[in-house]
């Protein structure tokens, strides 16, 4: 019967559990960052000036999604796409708050 790593050294569990712990905050980030992202949505439809801080969340949200997908799933071509929409939202919202 083989051993696990974790059983054979004593560091390698103590790796694990924090990396257990990063990766919770990281989820626990985009919960919360997706619940501003519908109370901002929500806003949006009453008081339409608001809808560069609603499209930055929404960027914000696409980039953490795209670490967890990354870290957690091992899914690279959804990361990428996160990554590159989530950039291109929060350029296109800076761009229009300054008037460009």
């Amino acid at each position: 019967m083989s051993k696990s790593v974790v059983q054979l050294n004593p560091k390698a569990k103590k790796q694990k559990e924090n990396s257990m712990t990063y990766l919770k905050i990281l989820i626990a980030i985009q919960f919360i960052l997706t619940i501003g992202l519908i109370i901002f949505g929500i806003i949006t439809i009453f008081n339409t000036d608001l809808l560069y801080i609603f499209e930055i969340f929404l960027g914000i949200t696409l980039l953490v999604m795209g670490v967890n997908n990354f870290l957690i799933y091992k899914r690279r071509n959804l990361t990428i796409l996160y990554l590159i929409i989530g950039l291109g939202s929060i350029i296109l919202a800076v761009l229009k708050l300054l008037g460009l």
